[in-house]
């Protein structure tokens, strides 16, 4: 039966993954764990020197000086409150603030010089007609290995073909040790075989099974009990890999596309799309990185906290579940800590951060609207395919995490959009 391998093996996602928290698998432990004492209180020290040299940041967050966060003796969890193990100081809430956007962070957010950082940015990746071409040819041999009996029946194998054989080779009329196989991939005239069994394949047509009556040569050492040997391989060609032509492009792609041109079309919008892709992510990596620096965060409140938090977690679990594991063995075996702990390190990392974003968003009024929450919801719920907002908000995002995720978007659009931007060659 033919596996139904439809477009989505490439499918260019039509809008944004929601990436309200990113699950770092690489971590700078050292600079996370990287306090000074300051009497009663800690106060986190980072390299800020926007030349890339190390210094002690302007910025501050205030740690509460009894938190255990040593490696060797773990860390006690308050399971029902996550915040009262965070290393920030927490702002208890009385619960009448629903969102961020209602929260006075610029209470507990002082604001440095943001408009017109200077950035440096590895340039967007350009692309060549030979990568489209690649990427064209290799999608479709990942499809047409389903379709190549059909599309090659009949054909005859010619000289530089790919053929696909199941092979059993006989000495005086019994199978010996190593002379068989089933669905090699064997490349006519590359010489792998020995002297005349790929000439022999030559003309044969695709579903036929042949004799092919061969001397193994004298000096075989890769087993000298048939140096000399006179053989018998009984070969069966199951199929040659097709080749990219209109006509079976037409057929692999089920009517998605019809024609060469039109897959590398696609392929080369794919392409385009990473790159711009990649290069954003790099642009808004370049922006976090320049702006946290020179803002300071004294409180975090603790329903922002447990929310990210929670977010993390359910990332990981998510993520471990595609390895089949737990969270903790999933953290455990790429970042050394368990579950809990990963969480809350991050957490404490990207509260800040947050409420930067936000205290940028109130003041250059760049908070998502209902009209753009409703129209980004109306596209995820397209998208993927829920019946209704209530459905998506309740199984694949909250309201109050896609507006979260909206605001960022739209402040670092806005921070790189007044910056100072350098596009530097990737070797450099």
């Amino acid at each position: 039966m033919k596996k139904n391998k439809k477009m989505i093996i490439m499918a260019v996602v039509a809008v944004a993954l929601v990436a309200v928290i990113v699950v770092y698998t690489m971590v700078d432990w050292e600079s996370v764990f990287k306090t000074a004492d300051t009497g009663d209180e800690q106060t986190v020290t980072e390299s800020t020197d926007a030349s890339g040299a190390d210094d002690t940041a302007s910025s501050s967050l205030v740690l509460n000086a009894d938190t255990d966060t040593d490696t060797d003796t773990g860390t006690e969890f308050d399971s029902e409150n996550p915040s009262a193990s965070a290393s920030i100081v927490i702002t208890v809430t009385d619960g009448s603030y629903t969102s961020l956007a209602d929260y006075p962070v610029e209470d507990y957010v002082t604001l440095g010089e943001y408009i017109g950082m200077e950035l440096s940015v590895a340039a967007q990746e350009e692309v060549d007609e030979e990568s489209v071409t690649a990427l064209a040819e290799s999608y479709f041999a990942s499809l047409a290995a389903d379709y190549a009996a059909e599309l090659t029946v009949g054909q005859l194998v010619e000289e530089g073909d790919t053929a696909n054989i199941d092979y059993t080779g006989y000495l005086n009329g019994e199978a010996f040790d190593g002379g068989s196989a089933s669905g090699y991939d064997l490349v006519i005239g590359s010489g792998t075989f020995i002297d005349g069994f790929e000439d022999g394949l030559i003309g044969v047509a695709v579903g036929d099974t042949v004799d092919l009556e061969l001397t193994f040569p004298s000096d075989y050492s890769a087993n000298p009990s048939l140096a000399g040997q006179a053989v018998v391989f009984t070969v069966t060609v199951n199929y040659v890999t097709p080749q990219m032509t209109d006509e079976n492009v037409a057929i692999v792609m089920e009517g998605y596309y019809s024609t060469v041109e039109e897959l590398e079309d696609y392929c080369r919008y794919y392409l385009e799309y990473v790159a711009a892709y990649n290069y954003q992510s790099d642009l808004d990596s370049a922006v976090i990185e320049a702006v946290v620096p020179i803002c300071s965060v004294t409180e975090v409140p603790d329903y922002l906290y447990n929310m990210l938090y929670e977010n993390l977690v359910d990332s990981i679990e998510t993520q471990a579940a595609q390895y089949g594991l737990d969270g903790d063995t999933y953290c455990s075996y790429f970042v050394g800590y368990s579950m809990e702990e990963y969480a809350l390190l991050m957490a404490d990392e990207y509260a800040p951060e947050v409420m930067i974003f936000q205290a940028i968003a109130n003041a250059e009024e760049l908070n998502p609207t209902e009209e753009e929450l409703d129209e980004q919801a109306e596209l995820y719920m397209t998208y993927y395919g829920y019946e209704s907002l209530d459905d998506l908000y309740e199984n694949y995002i909250s309201r109050d995490n896609l507006e979260l995720y909206l605001m960022q978007v739209n402040v670092a659009d806005f921070l790189a959009e007044n910056a100072v931007i350098t596009n530097t060659d990737e070797t450099e």
